[in-house]
């Protein structure tokens, strides 16, 4: 019996979780600064927690995209090579544009 599937599930569902009320805070968020101009965005952003929240976030979206993604490609995908190159590319893509995004965050609150 197999146990690799195990940990992904609940890497999944914890994320999902963890989602829900970010994402909410996130929309509210966004509603409520509608019309700001840069500097509104900037000061908002400076505020180490709405930077920490926005963090997790932006972490746990990445790497619930990474993961779903993974649950396609190794579904859909019977070539071995393909699927590892795939694979590969799947969490290059999510650690790169993931870094990116907490690069720029952190970048906005340290000099804000």
């Amino acid at each position: 019996m197999s146990t690799k599937g195990t940990p992904h599930f609940i890497a999944q569902r914890i994320t999902a979780l963890l989602l829900i009320p970010t994402i909410i805070w996130f929309l509210i968020s966004m509603v409520g600064h509608f019309g700001s101009d840069r500097a509104e965005i900037y000061a908002w952003l400076a505020n180490r927690t709405t930077a920490m929240v926005l963090a997790v976030f932006l972490l746990a979206l990445f790497f619930h995209m990474r993961l779903g993604m993974q649950e396609v490609i190794d579904d859909y995908i019977a070539n071995p090579d393909t699927r590892s190159m795939l694979s590969f590319l799947n969490t290059f893509f999510a650690l790169v544009i993931g870094g990116i995004a907490f690069w720029s965050i952190l970048s906005i609150t340290l000099t804000a």
